[in-house]
């Protein structure tokens, strides 16, 4: 059975209000990195009937890293690479700690790309270092995908349901406060950690393929 999301986009719209998102710069995003990304790969054999860990940005050295197809969602691969770990996918808004991601990239990681409103110059930025197996946008077009999600994490974790994971870990997932892994602080994204949990909540519902460690 697959993974429906009909039910995220309510959660978009609301997204959209709340953090006055504006559609015509996602547009400008999708068009943007489709014609500055060139992705090549097949990013569902990796994750097709597969146990996958995702690694998000508030992971602490304490905590244990499982087997399976390794996700670091953004800021995260750094966490992995100082543990001699290298992710088998990146997903990311290009917000992290970009000189790991590009190393990640040239070591063997997959690299998710997601293009928005507020990530145009980074796109720009990046688009000769970084060689993406998949492009994704707020909204799906020609040459992009979406399985939803806000945040890197819960973004990642949708991605694995959408193209037939057997089941998902999430690992380091701290809704109450920044992590090491996430990058400078504001309230904003403190707001977003609320979201990760209502997406995070929402998936559980829908699939018992979800567990938090």
């Amino acid at each position: 059975m697959s993974f429906r999301i009909d039910w995220w986009w309510p959660f978009q719209e609301e997204i959209n209000s709340q953090f006055g998102f504006s559609k015509s710069r996602e547009k400008v995003s999708s068009r943007l990195i489709s014609r500055l990304y060139k992705p090549k790969g097949n990013l569902s054999k990796l994750l097709l009937n597969n146990t996958v860990t995702i690694v998000g940005a508030g992971i602490t050295e304490n905590e244990i890293i499982p087997e399976g197809v390794l996700i670091a969602a953004d800021g995260a691969v750094s966490a992995c690479l100082k543990r001699n770990l290298i992710p088998d996918v990146v997903v990311t808004d290009l917000d992290g700690y970009l000189p790991d991601i590009v190393m990640a990239n040239k070591k063997g990681s997959e690299v998710i790309v997601h293009g928005h409103g507020d990530n145009l110059s980074r796109l720009f930025e990046f688009s000769t270092k970084i060689h993406p197996i998949s492009l994704t946008t707020t909204y799906p077009s020609n040459n992009t995908d979406c399985w939803g999600g806000f945040t890197d994490g819960d973004r990642s974790l949708m991605m694995s349901l959408s193209l037939g994971a057997d089941f998902v870990n999430l690992v380091g997932f701290n809704f109450e406060k920044l992590g090491e892994y996430t990058g400078n602080f504001s309230f904003k994204k403190l707001q977003k950690l609320s979201w990760a949990r209502k997406i995070v909540n929402k998936c559980k519902e829908e699939t018992d393929k979800v567990k938090i460690l």
